[in-house]
């Protein structure tokens, strides 16, 4: 439940950056969807690049379009208009490195990129492309730490999180979509455009009466935020459902089962339960096909007794402690009409800890699991969480399923197996949530990394697949590894050089504007001064009216005195401006810092440090 103060801003939003970057699907979306903001930047002198990705040959001529396009942007002001004269209507994930291309080498600080709630293909393709570029590349979290995303509506509108008063370039919006002459003939998109720009002013101040709606997150959080949570109303077109059961294995936590559950029926995906109670006190549940052991025979055995009771050809499984995010199964089935072993996307870590309700909270979010199939890379490691997997049911069985002599890394041991028969599809996009609960009974935090237990377990994986582990293996897996961590290392350190510098910057700015608003405070204060002198000469005035002259001299000095004053107030609120903006800059920039030092990118560089003895 949402309260109304929270559904929806009732203050205008300032969504103002130094370096905007429009990605816009067609020529004439940049200006229907975020005209005013661009607007806003352009007239402010600020940097603006837009980008627009198809040739919109679909809706008419394609040098008509892209004419029509520089015509109307033209009419916001000077921007860097850029064309991609990709396919009208053939947009797709494909498009993904061309975005990170125009990223790296405009640096935004802020983005504005289409809803995941749009309609129209391209639309909702360059969204997803988008975000897979940056779920995709762990790189570009140091290179845009700072940059924010704002997604706009064009065809459907979207909730927005921030709301933006275009009350002032309204009209220069409109004439700019006007520009699209082709279109209009078809659309009347300037009349749609004043709606629903009218229509966001519903909530805002009298004085605003038109405004663009946006839903911003920060940059990096996109690296463990699912699809689902970014207000895509259709996460995954579903061509055919392919058949497909869940297996769940829980042992006596009913609640964080009820939850499990919850989440796979809210993928609203057709699919099979099989709840598998090994050996904890019994439960009912409707709508769900129930295997329950009388006593515990194990993680292995808990999995395989729920692959051989399911019905469907493939198999998904999800521990109780494990949550499936809305496009999970959408997303895995649809890859699997590729021909490959086994399909796997990506997961989101959750540390959870108990909260003085009594409750657990998640205190952090980190995307560990998020690496494209590497065979050589699982013999020495385990890198794909078992509830990112979907594999066929047949083969499973074919292979043995999980062997029961592991309760431990059972799935590392299933995956090696499983990889002898073909490669896997790597699905680059958050889908699924693995949880871990301090004082709970979570597997990873019960036996964490470097305890005997935890190695004694890997080891035992090691000696059963010794003969595929040769002598080469392990010395390709650590230089693959070391060059990724080398270059992960470079961009930790350039990205604390430019954090550094910036704030060195900032802080002499805001040193310089100290310097300013004291001169200004002097300037004020010889205003009183020179004001309280004219109030005493005014006084005198009455008894000396034979001196016209005299008066009209000193009339005229109280007018300009005057001007001079309106003048040093009008300085001194731009430059009590210009101190607000460099103190939010501090902190944006302080808080880039904190974010990299909290990232799991510093923490491998700490460790490199470590390694080469500075730490």
């Amino acid at each position: 439940m949402v309260i109304e103060a929270e559904a929806i801003p009732y203050e205008p939003a300032r969504l103002r950056s130094e370096r905007l970057l429009v990605f816009a699907p067609h020529p004439d979306d940049e200006v229907i969807g975020c005209g005013g903001l661009v607007a806003q930047h352009l007239r402010e002198g600020r940097a603006v690049r837009i980008v627009v990705a198809t040739d919109g040959a679909e809706g008419g001529d394609a040098a008509t379009r892209e004419e029509e396009s520089r015509r109307g942007v033209a009419r916001l002001g000077e921007a860097d208009l850029q064309f991609l004269r990709l396919p009208d209507r053939g947009l797709s994930v494909s498009v993904s490195p061309a975005l990170r291309e125009q990223l790296l080498d405009f640096r935004p600080d802020l983005i504005l990129v289409p809803s995941l709630g749009e309609i129209h293909p391209d639309h909702l393709a360059l969204a997803q492309a988008f975000i897979a570029a940056i779920q995709g590349d762990e790189t570009l979290f140091a290179e845009l730490a700072i940059a924010r995303v704002a997604f706009y509506e064009v065809s459907q509108p979207l909730r927005p999180n921030a709301i933006v008063d275009i009350s002032d370039v309204a009209e220069l919006k409109y004439e700019a979509i006007a520009e699209h002459a082709s279109q209009l003939a078809v659309r009347d998109y300037v009349s749609y455009a004043r709606g629903l720009n009218a229509y966001r002013a519903m909530t805002m101040p009298p004085e605003t009466k038109f405004a663009e709606a946006y839903f911003v997150v920060e940059l990096p959080s996109l690296r463990t935020t699912p699809m689902s949570q970014l207000g895509s109303r259709s996460v995954e077109v579903v061509r055919e459902t392919l058949p497909v059961s869940v297996i769940i294995r829980t042992k006596d936590r009913p609640e964080l089962l009820r939850e499990a559950i919850a989440s796979v029926r809210a993928t609203g995906y057709p699919c099979e339960l099989v709840v598998v109670n090994d050996g904890g006190a019994p439960v009912e549940i409707a709508g769900v096909t129930l295997v329950q052991h009388e006593t515990s025979r194990g993680r292995s055995a808990a999995a395989n007794a729920g692959v051989n009771a399911a019905k469907n050809a493939y198999v998904a499984f999800l521990d109780d402690d494990d949550l499936f995010y809305p496009e999970h199964l959408a997303t895995l089935t649809n890859a699997a009409r590729s021909a490959h072993a086994a399909w796997y996307s990506d997961a989101v870590s959750a540390f959870l800890r108990p909260a003085e309700s009594g409750s657990y909270e998640t205190h952090s979010r980190m995307r560990i699991f998020a690496h494209d199939y590497d065979r050589e890379l699982l013999l020495v490691d385990n890198y794909i969480p078992l509830p990112t997997l979907l594999v066929a049911r047949e083969t499973f069985l074919a292979i043995g399923g999980f062997d029961p002599e592991f309760d431990l890394f059972e799935d590392w041991d299933f995956l090696i197996r499983l990889s002898q028969r073909g490669t896997f599809l790597h699905v680059p996009r958050v889908t699924c949530e693995v949880r871990h609960f301090e004082g709970g009974s979570s597997v990873v935090l019960a036996t964490p990394e470097g305890s005997a237990k935890f190695r004694e377990a890997k080891l035992r994986i090691w000696r059963k697949h010794a003969a595929l582990l040769g002598e080469d293996v392990f010395a390709d897996v650590f230089e693959r590894q070391k060059k990724r961590l080398n270059a992960l290392y470079s961009d930790v350190v350039v990205a604390k050089g430019a954090a550094a510098d910036a704030e060195k910057n900032v802080s002499r700015s805001l040193r310089e504007s100290v310097d300013l608003q004291n001169t200004i405070n002097g300037y004020m204060l010889r205003a009183r001064e020179l004001e309280g002198s004219l109030a005493a000469l005014q006084g005198l005035v009455p008894e000396l009216t034979y001196k016209t002259v005299e008066v009209e001299r000193l009339t005229r000095e109280q007018e300009r005195l005057h001007h001079e004053r309106e003048e040093l107030r009008a300085t001194n609120a731009a430059a009590a401006a210009e101190i607000e903006r460099l103190r939010v800059e501090i902190e944006r920039l302080n808080g880039l810092l904190e974010m990299i030092y909290r990232s799991r990118t510093w923490k491998l560089h700490t460790m490199v440090e470590k390694a080469r003895g500075r730490g």
